[in-house]
């Protein structure tokens, strides 16, 4: 699910902000673990070992943020709304709710929990004020052909 707590327009457009990733002392790290990963991914899936999975999601959003926040002219898009969520996660976790952070580029936080837990993560978000709207996503059916007009 997403969590937003902001409402607004990013200041700097994710097309704009990501030109500079390249200046990131990071970069080349990331780049260079990029294969591996996706490997790991598979195989996690694979295994359906969803604490693993989300805990590798977890550090691939911190990766990623750790590019946008060294790269010139740094780029920071959290809110102190996405930083609290981001700690209280793993206070749920420690409460044990399986449920595991990331953050595209943006403010806005997506919580990844199994579907046993879904209603739980999200009374958790409505209690926090800062929260102004709770998107709730679940898997689709997939890739397939269809003959309905999508439009």
């Amino acid at each position: 699910m997403v969590a937003v707590v902001n409402e607004g327009k990013k200041e700097v457009p994710t097309s704009k902000g990501m030109q500079a990733t390249h200046s990131s002392p990071f970069m080349e790290v990331r780049i260079s673990r990029m294969k591996e990963k996706n490997e790991l991914v598979k195989k996690l899936i694979t295994e359906k070992n969803f604490p693993k999975l989300g805990k590798l999601v977890e550090q691939e959003a911190l990766e990623l943020h750790t590019i946008m926040l060294t790269q010139t002219p740094p780029l920071i898009y959290w809110t102190p709304g996405t930083l609290r969520i981001m700690k209280l996660t793993n206070h749920w976790r420690n409460e044990g709710i399986p449920v595991y952070f990331t953050i595209n580029t943006g403010q806005d936080i997506h919580l990844i929990c199994e579907q046993e837990n879904i209603d739980k993560v999200q009374a958790k978000l409505q209690e926090l004020d800062f929260v102004k709207d709770i998107i709730v996503n679940t898997p689709g059916e997939g890739a397939r052909f269809s003959d309905d007009h999508l439009f």
